[in-house]
């Protein structure tokens, strides 16, 4: 009994509750990062502040990428990069390099055959925890040679939680919803013949949802200039796809009562099974929460007859965990259950 009365409870609350971003959403060695890349059309990144609603339900996609993530020193320029332990990649050529702990994300350069930058003040780029009004600035720098030139780079990064509501993508309705602003301001100055000075200005609005390791949605903007003449603008959008769940018919019979089934297997990694039973037709939705009682997806959401229906779920996104799923029919809570995400 007291377990029904703590995950009403949660439930309750789901709508009130701020995303809190922990140390859970640092990458580790094996993640993959699957992201497509979209249309910048008519794509804005809405307002800042609280109860804000963001609709991209209608982006169109142009191309597909993914990073991966490996142990720093498994890669080429690992040996140069003693403190970190994360290194990511999109061509398995060129390397980022982090450390990651309990309380930060901080960057400490780049290898690849055009060269090696290593921060000798590393970049900040999540604390944690953050959440809502959350924010730090931090100074980073370093000193390196590209195609002979030596350089020196300063920078700063600033970081905000500045605005949480529901997001609408392609794969469903998001509540809870975080909104991250980075704006990364970095000088590189170098000298040949002449002073060079290059300004790289980003601005990236970047949304994260509960139980989601990788940002869901994220816009950027970028601007270089060299020597005070602006060289490009530019715009970006990825849509990292949420593979939460395919929806089958089992039966049209008509059950004698509802059913929500527990998962199989469970526990799991990355995938489950969720079967359940309509004894009406109606508005259905399977929804599922994290131990806070954050909404972190929704299967389900949509017109179903009465009938047996089968949901596989995928957890690929989410960090290891404690989830409970929901079944609801017309708004009316049918049944909650608990699963197990042991990755």
């Amino acid at each position: 009994m007291k377990t029904l009365i703590f995950i009403i409870l949660l439930l309750s609350c789901s709508s009130y509750s701020q995303t809190t971003l922990t140390s859970a959403i640092n990458p580790s060695a094996g993640d993959v990062d699957n992201y497509k890349i979209c249309d910048t059309a008519n794509v804005t990144e809405g307002n800042a502040g609280l109860n804000q609603n963001w609709n991209f339900s209608g982006i169109s996609f142009i191309d597909s990428t993914s990073v991966t993530f490996v142990n720093s020193g498994s890669t080429p320029y690992g040996s140069q990069f003693p403190g970190s332990n994360i290194s990511s990649s999109n061509d398995n050529v060129n390397y980022n390099y982090m450390t990651t702990s309990e309380t930060n994300l901080m960057i400490n350069g780049y290898g690849g055959p055009d060269g090696v930058i290593i921060n000798s003040d590393a970049q900040m780029f999540m604390q944690f925890p953050f959440t809502f009004n959350s924010s730090f600035t931090d100074n980073f720098s370093s000193d390196y040679t590209l195609s002979g030139t030596q350089i020196f780079r300063t920078g700063t990064t600033t970081v905000t939680g500045d605005a949480w509501g529901t997001i609408v993508l392609p794969s469903g309705t998001f509540t809870n919803a975080l909104r991250v602003k980075y704006i990364i301001l970095t000088k590189d100055s170098s000298f040949i013949g002449t002073p060079f000075v290059t300004l790289i200005s980003t601005n990236s609005y970047v949304w994260f949802i509960p139980g989601r390791k990788f940002p869901v949605f994220e816009i950027v903007y970028s601007t270089i200039s060299i020597n005070g003449i602006v060289f490009g603008n530019n715009k970006t959008v990825n849509y990292n796809q949420d593979p939460v769940s395919g929806i089958s018919v089992i039966s049209s019979e008509i059950p004698e009562d509802f059913n929500l089934s527990q998962n199989y297997p469970n526990p799991f990694n990355p995938k489950t099974v969720i079967n359940y039973e309509l004894q009406v037709t109606g508005n259905a939705k399977l929804k599922v929460f994290d131990v806070l009682g954050n909404e972190v997806a929704e299967p389900v959401n949509e017109k179903q007859i009465a009938g047996s229906y089968s949901v596989d779920f995928d957890g690929s996104g989410f960090a290891s965990g404690t989830y409970f799923y929901s079944l609801y029919i017309d708004g009316r809570l049918l049944a909650t259950k608990r699963m197990m995400l042991l990755k």
